[in-house]
C-alpha cells in the first residue's frame, strides 16, 4: 500500500470501504459452508465414539459367553453357617449334599515368656531401691478411711503391709513375688464390702496406690468369700515404649545384635529400640508369628500364624543378641496347636492343619467355624446364568437403539451406510439357526429369547426373556444352550456377535477409524481447514487489491478534477 493515497470516497462519493466489506462478505460465503461441514463432521466424530463405546461393550458381553464359565456357575449353601460356610473354587465342583461332622477346630501354638521380664521386686528393701519402675512419692495415702503414711527412703514394701495389717483398715495386704503384684482382701471372712482407697496425687499424699495399680483395679470374691483386688500390673514391668537400654530387667541388659524366631534373624539396636519398635519387626519378618506385649504380666506373647500342633522355634546357634533370654522366650511356656479334624459322609477322620479346607469336596472350599454339624449342598447357580443371559440382552438392546437413533432421519449418523450394515448384521443374525449342535435347540427362540414384532420391521424392537422357558431349557440340556451362545466351532450367537463387532471396532476396524484421533473424519476435518487457510490467504490478496484499485481510482479522480479546474481557470480569463 507504499505510495498509495486513499481519500475514502471523498473525491468521487464512493464508499470504499463498506463497498469492500460487502464485496468480501459475498466471497467468504464459501467459508461459511466448509465450517459448518466442519461441525458436522465433529458430531458425527462424536456420535461414532458414542456409539464404538456401546458397541464395546455388547462385545465384552459376548465374550464373557466365549472365554468365562457362565454356564458352569455354580454354589454352595452351609445348613449351619455357625459351624461352617462353604464356597464354589471352581468351575466344576462336586455337585450334591455332603454331611460335615466338625469335631475340632484348628489352633495355633501360642508362646509366653516364662517369667515377667522387669526388675525382681524386693518387698524388704526400701521402696527407693525395691526395683518399682515408678518413682513413689512420700506422703499420705487412705484405706477405708485409715490414713497412713509412706517414706520412700526409709520404708519397705513389707513395711508398709504390715503396718496396714495391723491397723483398723480391716483389710490384709501381701506380696506376690511370682507375679510382682499386690493382693488386699478384706480380713472378716465372707464381707463382699468394697475396699476404698482414698484419691493421691494432691498435696501431701503418695501416690503409692496408683503405682501399685490398686486404685483403677477391679474387685471380685476370692475363694474366701471376702472382697479381693490385685495390683493390675507387675510392680517391676518394662514400659514398652521405652529404648531398652533404659529399662531394669530382671537378668541384665538386653544387648544389640540379632535373635531367631522360625529360623528367621530379626535385628536389635538397644541403643535406640523401644520393646514395641523389636515386637513390630518380629511382626513384620517371615518369621510367621504375631508378638504382643502383656503388660499386666510383664511378659510377651507369641502366637504362630500357622494353626496345627507346630511349635514356636526360638533361637540358633548364630544368634548375636541375648533378647530372647532376657525377655524368658528361650524357655517360654508353649501351649501347642492342634489340628481341625472332621468327617464328611460319615467317613473317616480328617485332619488339617487349617480352618480353610479346599480338598475335602471337590471344587468347594470348606471354612470352619465352630465344632458341629452342617449339611453342604453344591448345586448349578441358575441365577447367576439368568443374570448374565439378560445382561447379554440388555447391550444387545442398547446397541441396537443407539444404532437407530443414530441413523434415523435428522440422525447425526443419518445415510452412513456403514453404520446402517451394523444393525443390519446384528438383526439378520440374532434369531439365526446355529448347526450341528448337541440338542435339539438350534436357535435364541427355542430358549426362550424372542422379540414381540418382526425384528427386521422398522419400527424398533427388543429383545426378550422369557425366565420360566429359559430356566426349563437350562434343565433339560444346558449343554445345548451354551452350545447356543458359544461353542468349539466358533459358530454361537454370541461367537458370531463378538467377531463382528469386534471387527468393526477394533483397532483395524472402520468404526474405530472414524472415531479415533487422525481418523478418516479427523483427515477430513484437516482437509477443510487446509481449504478454509488457503481460501483466507486468498480472499486477504484480493482484498489488498481492491483496496488498492479504489486508491488509484480516488487518485486519478482527483488528478482530474484538478485539470479541470485549471482549465476553467484558464477559460474564465481569457473571456
Amino acid at each position: 500500500m507504499s505510495g498509495m493515497i486513499s481519500a475514502g470516497g471523498l473525491i468521487t462519493g464512493i464508499d470504499s470501504g463498506a463497498l469492500i466489506q460487502q464485496l468480501m462478505q459475498l466471497e467468504r460465503a464459501p467459508l461459511q459452508r466448509y465450517n459448518e461441514r466442519i461441525e458436522a463432521l465433529q458430531f458425527q466424530q462424536t456420535a461414532a465414539r458414542e456409539l464404538r463405546t456401546t458397541l464395546t461393550s455388547l462385545r465384552s458381553s459376548a465374550q464373557d459367553f466365549r472365554f468365562s464359565s457362565i454356564f458352569h456357575a455354580n454354589e454352595s449353601t452351609s445348613s449351619d453357617e455357625i459351624v461352617l460356610t462353604a464356597q464354589v473354587s471352581s468351575s466344576s465342583p462336586l455337585s450334591g449334599a455332603f454331611d460335615v461332622d466338625v469335631t475340632q477346630l484348628a489352633t495355633a501354638t501360642v508362646a509366653t515368656s516364662s517369667a515377667a521380664m522387669g526388675a525382681t521386686i524386693s518387698d524388704t528393701a526400701v521402696l527407693d531401691s525395691s526395683g518399682i519402675t515408678t518413682e513413689i512419692l512420700s506422703g499420705t495415702f487412705e484405706i477405708n478411711g485409715v490414713e497412713f503414711t509412706v517414706d520412700p527412703s526409709t520404708d519397705s514394701l513389707d513395711d508398709i503391709l504390715s503396718t496396714i495389717n495391723a491397723s483398723a483398715a480391716g483389710v490384709t495386704g501381701t506380696f506376690d513375688s511370682g507375679t510382682n503384684k499386690v493382693i488386699f482382701e478384706n480380713s472378716a471372712a465372707s464381707d463382699t464390702s468394697l475396699i476404698n482407697f482414698g484419691s493421691s496425687g494432691e498435696d501431701g499424699e503418695s501416690n503409692l496406690l496408683d503405682v501399685l495399680t490398686l486404685t483403677s483395679a477391679t474387685q471380685y470374691t476370692g475363694v474366701s468369700g471376702s472382697t479381693e483386688v490385685t495390683s493390675t500390673q507387675s510392680l517391676g514391668a518394662i514400659d514398652p515404649h521405652e529404648v531398652v537400654n533404659t529399662q531394669s530387667f530382671s537378668v541384665g541388659a538386653i544387648t544389640s545384635g540379632t535373635f531367631s524366631i522360625n529360623g528367621i534373624e530379626i535385628s536389635v539396636d538397644h541403643t535406640a529400640d523401644t520393646m514395641q519398635d523389636i515386637i513390630e519387626r518380629i511382626n513384620s519378618s517371615d518369621a510367621r508369628v504375631l508378638a504382643s506385649y502383656d503388660s499386666t504380666s510383664d511378659t510377651i506373647r507369641v502366637e504362630s500364624q500357622v494353626l496345627g500342633s507346630r511349635t514356636v522355634s526360638f533361637g540358633n546357634a548364630g544368634d548375636t543378641s541375648n533378647f530372647l533370654s532376657v525377655v524368658y522366650l528361650d524357655t517360654a511356656d508353649q501351649t501347642a496347636g492342634q489340628d481341625t479334624e472332621f468327617t464328611v459322609n460319615g467317613g473317616a477322620v480328617q485332619t488339617r492343619n487349617t480352618n480353610e479346607v479346599s480338598d475335602a469336596i471337590s471344587g468347594v472350599t470348606l471354612s470352619f467355624l465352630s465344632v458341629g454339624s452342617s449339611t453342604v449342598t453344591v448345586s448349578s447357580d441358575d441365577d447367576s446364568i439368568v443374570e448374565d443371559v439378560q445382561a447379554f440382552i440388555d447391550e444387545f438392546n442398547t446397541s441396537v437403539t443407539a444404532i437407530r437413533d443414530a441413523t434415523q432421519a435428522g440422525g447425526t449418523l443419518a445415510g452412513d451406510g456403514g453404520i446402517r450394515a451394523i444393525d443390519s448384521y446384528l438383526r439378520s443374525n440374532i434369531f439365526s439357526q446355529v448347526a450341528d449342535l448337541s440338542g435339539s435347540f438350534e436357535s435364541l427362540l427355542d430358549i426362550g429369547i424372542s422379540t414381540g414384532q418382526d425384528f427386521d420391521s422398522s419400527t424398533p424392537s427388543m429383545l426378550e426373556l422369557d425366565e420360566d422357558a429359559f430356566r426349563e431349557a437350562l434343565r433339560d440340556d444346558r449343554s445345548n444352550v451354551e452350545e447356543l451362545f458359544a461353542n468349539t466351532d466358533e459358530t454361537g450367537i454370541a461367537d458370531l456377535i463378538y467377531e463382528y463387532i469386534d471387527g468393526v471396532t477394533g483397532s483395524t476396524g472402520f468404526l474405530h477409524n472414524r472415531s479415533k484421533a487422525n481418523g478418516t473424519i479427523d483427515q477430513q476435518i484437516r482437509s477443510i481447514n487446509d481449504q478454509i487457510e488457503r481460501m483466507e490467504g486468498r480472499l486477504l490478496l484480493k482484498e489488498e487489491r481492491l483496496r488498492r484499485q479504489f486508491t488509484r481510482l480516488e487518485t486519478m479522480s482527483s488528478s482530474l478534477q484538478g485539470q479541470g479546474s485549471a482549465l476553467g481557470a484558464l477559460s474564465f480569463g481569457g473571456f
